[in-house]
């Protein structure tokens, strides 16, 4: 991209990012973000790091669609769908499940000091929403500078045998439950602050943790597999995107799928303390990050016709 193209990207990324914040204002006024008094000083803070995070979506989203294939209401469509997905959705399940009272009784475990009301993540899902179905198509539109005879529609799901979908679904549910647990422990639950917000403490080692989940929490097994799942199914229209990009695809792929969802842990809230936010952040932007790039590696490929053929004469 030469220098008149990246000032023209950046251009366009801060005013996709300021549309998005003054959605997210206005909405906000009437589903707020955060709860608790504050001082106009605050308001300022909070107002700047807002622009921050508005600004990362904005750069991911126009990365995808700089670089993508497909026509524009594919574009606009898959986008909306995984960018919803990646930034909102994945995320509110788990704060639904560790960080409020419905969560506990579902079998999170341990409790945190400060619950998240079932209002506050309600919120979460309608300002977001809102940043999503405007930021997304806006983005779209000034991002995707291909000529119209190179707009053409692609097929978001690779064409594998059911054998094939089983392995590859078999390997992120366990890469997932790998990285989830790993860094959840090595990363996150070595913190004293983390283990004084959820009121827990450190068995003693990796192994012991595992046992320990399987005994008190068996269901947070199920629960990671089926949000394992769920981002490989909102992730599929990037990865569609992006398939002939080699690693340049991956790399965005794996931004895509760590950041919109962990940058928030920026903005201060009522609900998580700032040392906490921080170690969290550091916990799941690593392991989304690297799981991002195993999901583009495992389908970015498109299946040849003689394999597909090969396996349907195995499984007769």
């Amino acid at each position: 991209m030469k220098t008149k193209g990246i000032l023209s990207f950046i251009l366009k990324t801060l005013l996709v990012s300021a549309v998005m914040l003054v959605v997210t204002s206005v909405i906000s006024m009437v589903r707020p973000l955060s709860a608790g008094e504050s001082t106009a000083r605050d308001e300022g803070t909070i107002m700047l790091l807002l622009f921050i995070v508005t600004t990362v979506y904005a750069l991911v989203i126009g990365l995808v669609v700089h670089n993508a294939r497909g026509s524009r209401l594919q574009l606009i469509v898959g986008l909306i769908v995984a960018f919803y997905g990646v930034q909102t959705v994945v995320g509110q399940i788990e704060a639904f499940f560790f960080l409020t009272p419905m969560g506990e009784h579902m079998g999170a475990g341990s409790a945190p000091v400060l619950q998240m009301p079932l209002d506050f993540i309600l919120s979460q899902l309608i300002v977001w929403g809102s940043v999503t179905a405007v930021g997304v198509p806006l983005a779209v539109l000034l991002f995707d500078k291909r000529k119209k005879h190179l707009r053409k529609p692609i097929t978001f799901l690779p064409a594998w045998t059911g054998k094939q979908w089983l392995v590859r679904i078999a390997v992120v549910v366990v890469a997932y439950e790998l990285l989830y647990f790993g860094f959840g422990y090595f990363v996150a639950w070595k913190d004293p602050a983390v283990q004084e917000f959820y009121q827990g403490s450190d068995p003693g080692s990796f192994w012991l943790q595992i046992r320990q989940v399987a005994t008190k929490t068996p269901g947070l097994y199920g629960l990671q597999a089926f949000r394992a799942l769920l981002w490989m199914g909102i992730t599929f229209p990037v990865i569609a995107m992006l398939r002939k990009k080699g690693w340049t695809g991956a790399f965005i792929t794996a931004l895509f799928v760590s950041l919109p969802m962990n940058i928030p842990h920026i903005i201060p809230n009522p609900y998580m303390p700032a040392e906490v936010r921080a170690v969290h952040f550091a916990e799941t932007v690593s392991s989304t990050f690297i799981f991002g790039i195993v999901l583009f590696l495992l389908f970015a490929s498109t299946p040849k016709k003689n394999q597909i053929e090969t396996d349907q004469t195995l499984t007769q």
